[in-house]
């Protein structure tokens, strides 16, 4: 497995992890309407902070001395997910302008402090789009499937 890989799949588990925790915050906070328990905080940080010490480990770790950097292939499978990344930035914008008015109507207001709020989520679900787009590139070519 080369850094592409690994970069992959350290990003997955901590944008998966840190969409958990922010849904936990959320219910929490937003439909419970009390603040979240310490010891579940602590679990949560723990966790991420577990990922992230497992994933530089695992980042810096090489295979063999002869392994190298990357090669042409790793350049065009990072970016093709950058490009679907990109794509897939325009229906997440379209997508989280269209929720709001489901959720306080066409006349609601929106607090200000959402709007930050919601283009880092939008910067999150890219980041996992790129991600998974760098995983299955690899996964067909494992497979024989090389276009």
């Amino acid at each position: 497995m080369n850094k592409t890989q690994k970069s992959a799949w350290l990003n997955t588990a901590g944008v998966l992890l840190v969409f958990a925790f922010a849904l936990y915050i959320t219910i929490q906070i937003g439909v419970r309407h009390r603040p979240p328990e310490r010891i579940l905080l602590c679990i949560w940080v723990s966790a991420l902070v577990l990922v992230a010490g497992i994933g530089i480990y695992f980042f810096r770790r090489k295979q063999s001395p002869a392994e190298p950097e990357s090669d042409e292939r790793d350049n065009l499978i990072k970016h093709r997910a950058v490009l679907a990344a990109f794509v897939s930035v325009w229906p997440l914008f379209l997508t989280a302008s269209a929720i709001p008015k489901f959720i306080v109507g066409a006349s609601g207001s929106i607090p200000v402090f959402l709007l930050p709020i919601v283009t880092v989520c939008i910067f999150y679900f890219a980041l996992l789009v790129y991600s998974v787009a760098v995983l299955i590139q690899y996964g067909r070519i494992a497979k024989g499937e090389e276009s």
